[in-house]
Formats: structure tokens, C-alpha cells, sequence
């Protein structure tokens, strides 16, 4: 099947003034969000950017292909859409700039984000996701019960410093914890909002009820482009109220949250009708879940699962999956440490989950044995009203 890096061989010879930006240009520019351009690309203005095409070997180079996190599916393929891209018309002459990326291990912080700009009036500004390391995944999870997490807050900050120094309209746009942060950012800089002509999420988390029904959410959602695989995960976590489109994807599972398994046709993704029902019942469960705890308790749950995780000392997930028995002895051992109340806590928590998960293990296997929803031509847009739950506060 087609993905992105079959649509830089069909399209890459076209320029952004022949082919205006779209959805799989995002997705191509937030997928290059992830690559390391520490060294390479200044923060400074925008008079110090550089073009991807003159720092594409540079950026290769220092990425260390045999590390675990490159055997990871979606790293792993991440160094040859940098190359590619920066081949091409379309993205080689798109200038960088204001890269930063800052990780806070202290106060679990993990915040990175460029601006690639098209012409001297067009930008796009890209918000990375959450990378290979621990602190960023605690962060995601922190959302739950955080109003606002650091992340979110970088972000705002970042975008309203980058902007001075940028000219003309812009994108924001990201993949996983960077589709929230393009959201959360649109919708808290109200001042620049005639500015913005489209906000792409791709597969990112939403957001808790509260920020929903703010006016700056609800004055930009018409420009918010929500993209999902059909067996989401990521992408359904939360609460959104935007609309969004599913397209399909080769791999299964949670492992479509990789957005080099997205199929591609032309320019855009190739559509399906909704998501698996899989997709859909967990995505009850985890929010029934979440409905039958506090925000105390899912605070407490966070940091207990990570008090745990992090015991293996390797601070990755890659380092985690490349050395799996170091790592589950020194969880095991942590786990064993704890108090017996902390223990009858988590314990009581978990099995609140299987409870939900046994009716989410009912209808997969019911799913199975019926015909998979047909592929489209064109993006079924579906709306999601207000069928949200209400979270507890």
C-alpha cells in the first residue's frame, strides 16, 4: 500500500505554488518534526533559517541508526522521509527555523517544536509529538487530570514568540501529543486568529470538557482538521467536539497510531467510512473509566504507573522493549515496594478497567467475524456533537 513516502515520488516535484498545502503535506511536515536538529537549525529569527535541502545529510548523520528507538516502525523509516523530502521541489526549499527542544525529567516536561516556511508570507508550524522518552509519555498522561500541562503551556508561549518574527498567514500542525498542542495552541491565541487558515491534528489526544466549552476553542474549530486511522487510539483519548475524518492504514491496532502505515491516493489519504468498532467500544471503556474515577485518584494512578516504569532505569521505551527482563524485574521489585494501601489502590483501579475491557474483548471478537466497512473515494466526515461524557472534576 501507498504512503507518504510514495507521495514524495508521485508529487514531489510539483511546488507549494503549483499545489497548495495539504493534508498529506501536514502529516509529511509533522513526521519531520520528530528528526533531532539540535546543532543544525537556529531558534533564532527568521533571517537565520536554514533550507532543508542544505542540512538534510547533516541532520541524517547524527541520527544513530542502530540505536533501539530507529528499530522502532515509526522511527525506523523517519531518516529516509528526511532524504527524500529534502530531494524534492516541493520540501527541499522550505526554509527552517526557531527549532527548540526541551526535556525536564525534574517536572516532567518534554516540548519540541520548527517552523518550516513555504514563502517569506506562509508557514507552517509543527509541534512534535511525544518521542521515544518517558517523561513525554507521562506528560500525555498527566492530561487527564491537568487543566494544562507544561507542554501546553511551552507551546502557547512558543508560538506567540515565533510569530513576531513571521510575516503573513499560518498552519499549525502536529502528530500525536503535537495535534494537541496545534489545537491547544489556535485556540488560546484568539489575537492571531485571521491569521491561522487551518489546524491539522493528526491522531493527537483531546482534551478535557472544561476547554471544550471555551469561546476560543469553539471560534476556531471550523478550521481544525481532526485525521484518525480506523482503529484509533491516541486519536480518540479525551474529549473533542470537531469533526474528523478516518483513513486507512496497513497495520493494526495501536500500531496505526504510525503515521508511515497511512495510505495514501493522489493528493490526500484514502478514506474509510468510521472507525473499527474495537476503536469505538474502547474508547467508551477508557472514557467509562475515567468517568468512575477522580481527578485525586487518576493523579495518584499516573504517578504510581511511573514510580513503576521508571524503576527500570532505562528511560526510554525502546530502552524498555531492548531489554525487556532488566526492565520487568526492576518494575516487579518497585511494585513490591510499595505500601499495602498503594497496592490495593492500583489493584482496585486496574480491575475497574478489565471490567470495561471484558466488554470491549466481547464486541472485537463479534467485529471479527463480520466484513470490515468499505474504503471511499472521498473523506466521510463524521461529526461528533456532543456525545461526550462528562469526566468528573
Amino acid at each position: 500500500m501507498n504512503n507518504i513516502l510514495d507521495y514524495l515520488d508521485w508529487r514531489g516535484d510539483l511546488s507549494f505554488e503549483q499545489d497548495p498545502v495539504n493534508e498529506v503535506d501536514s502529516l509529511i511536515l509533522s513526521t519531520l518534526s520528530y528528526i533531532e536538529y539540535d546543532g543544525i537549525v537556529p531558534f533564532e529569527t527568521k533571517e537565520c533559517s536554514v533550507k532543508l535541502s542544505e542540512i538534510a545529510h547533516q541532520a541524517y548523520d547524527t541520527i544513530d541508526l542502530n540505536a533501539p528507538r530507529c528499530k522502532d516502525p515509526f522511527f525506523e523509516y523517519i531518516p529516509a522521509l528526511l532524504m527524500k523530502a529534502a530531494a524534492t521541489v516541493r520540501f527541499g526549499s522550505l526554509s527552517l527555523s526557531y527549532y527548540v527542544d526541551r526535556v525536564n525529567h525534574d517536572n516532567s516536561v518534554q516540548f519540541s517544536a520548527i517552523v518550516f516556511s513555504i514563502n517569506e508570507r506562509l508557514h507552517y508550524i509543527a509541534f512534535r509529538g511525544t518521542d521515544d522518552n518517558l517523561i513525554g509519555w507521562k506528560e500525555d498522561f498527566q492530561m487527564s487530570f491537568l487543566e494544562e500541562v507544561q507542554a501546553q503551556r511551552d507551546a502557547v508561549a512558543y508560538t506567540r514568540y515565533v510569530l513576531n518574527g513571521l510575516e503573513g498567514d499560518i498552519f499549525l500542525g502536529g502528530h500525536s501529543k503535537g495535534g494537541n498542542l496545534a489545537v491547544y495552541v489556535a485556540t488560546m491565541i484568539d489575537e492571531v486568529e485571521d491569521r491561522i487558515i487551518a489546524v491539522y491534528n493528526n491522531d493527537g489526544p483531546g482534551f478535557q470538557e472544561k476547554f471544550l466549552e471555551s469561546k476560543g476553542y469553539h471560534n476556531m474549530v471550523a478550521k481544525i482538521h481532526t485525521i484518525i486511522p480506523q482503529s484509533s487510539v491516541v486519536g480518540m483519548l479525551m474529549e473533542h467536539l470537531e469533526d474528523y475524518v478516518v483513513v486507512n492504514s496497513n497495520q493494526k491496532g495501536i500500531m496505526q497510531h504510525n503515521a508511515l502505515s497511512w495510505e495514501v491516493l493522489g493528493n490526500h489519504f484514502v478514506y474509510r467510512t468510521e472507525v473499527t468498532r474495537s476503536s469505538s467500544v474502547l474508547n467508551q471503556a477508557l472514557r467509562q473509566w475515567l468517568n468512575n474515577i477522580t481527578m485525586e485518584e487518576r493523579e495518584i494512578f499516573v504517578d504510581e504507573l511511573f514510580y513503576i516504569i521508571n524503576a527500570s532505569g532505562l528511560g526510554t521505551i525502546s530502552g524498555i522493549s531492548s531489554d525487556k527482563i532488566v526492565a520487568v524485574n526492576a518494575m516487579l521489585k518497585a511494585y513490591k515496594n510499595m505500601s499495602p494501601e498503594t497496592k490495593k489502590f492500583m489493584k482496585n483501579l486496574i480491575y475497574k478497567f478489565i471490567e470495561e475491557g471484558q466488554k470491549v474483548l466481547k464486541q472485537s471478537i463479534e467485529e471479527e467475524l463480520n466484513i470490515g466497512k468499505p474504503l471511499t473515494e472521498e473523506p466521510i466526515v463524521r461529526r461528533r456533537g456532543k456525545s461526550y461524557i462528562k469526566l468528573n472534576r
